[in-house]
């Protein structure tokens, strides 16, 4: 943790970057699987009060990357079940998002769901893994969005949060993109149809998917005895 920095910003976007700086230092494993982690000690790396410190371990304690612990909280540790049971949570949400984009969708809204379909097949064909996640992310914001339910769309975005910062942490090599990348085009197209049953069995296929790929990758790099 020593080598985290000081931040300078307004004290308006203070807790946004300090979760941030936090989040990626735990994605990078500055701050390493299981440690303890402590305001007061955090506030005088960052060079930042302990107040919007406290407000980001509460965000990141809600999503899921940091527990509770004797004393204090800790980093989550590696773990098939806890990457499992996020997966399968965001399953049935994003399931139930897709319904409602199919329903509630504008016209414009589909159209750009298409556009960022296919702009995810090619970041997987010929970008870098980087372009890649960030179409994907793209994506799956814009039909939470569509969605239509401001509590939804948050509760998607935390477990996005939490997915994505375990899968870059704990299994950061998973391949697989392209298979992905036309699963969006699926979604996309029958949210552009109105077809609720048909996207959200898509979009549950996708989600579900993406999760076997991440728990047969993490399989595979833990050691056998």
């Amino acid at each position: 943790m020593s080598s985290l920095t000081p931040l300078n910003a307004k004290p308006e976007s203070l807790t946004e970057l300090v979760l941030e700086r936090l989040q990626e230092a735990i994605v990078s494993k500055q701050i390493a699987p299981g440690t303890r982690v402590s305001e007061a000690l955090l506030a005088d790396l960052l060079g930042v009060s302990k107040t919007p410190v406290r407000e980001a371990l509460l965000r990141l304690r809600h999503v899921g990357l940091v527990t509770a612990a004797t004393g204090g909280l800790r980093v989550v540790e590696p773990s098939a079940e806890t990457i499992r049971n996020a997966y399968e949570l965001r399953a049935a949400l994003e399931r139930s998002a897709a319904v409602y984009a199919a329903l509630r969708r504008a016209d414009a809204d589909a159209k750009t769901l298409i556009e960022l379909a296919h702009t995810s097949v090619t970041s997987a064909e010929v970008g870098t893994p980087a372009d890649f996640r960030e179409a994907d992310a793209r994506f799956h914001r814009l039909v939470a969005r569509c969605c239509g339910n401001p509590a939804l769309e948050s509760a998607i975005g935390d477990l996005r949060l939490l997915t994505s910062a375990l899968r870059l942490r704990d299994v950061p090599d998973t391949g697989g993109s392209g298979g992905c990348a036309i699963e969006h085009v699926y979604v996309a197209k029958a949210i552009e149809a109105g077809d609720a049953p048909r996207a959200a069995q898509a979009m549950e296929s996708h989600v579900e998917h993406v999760m076997q790929t991440v728990l047969d990758t993490l399989a595979q790099a833990q050691p056998t005895a």
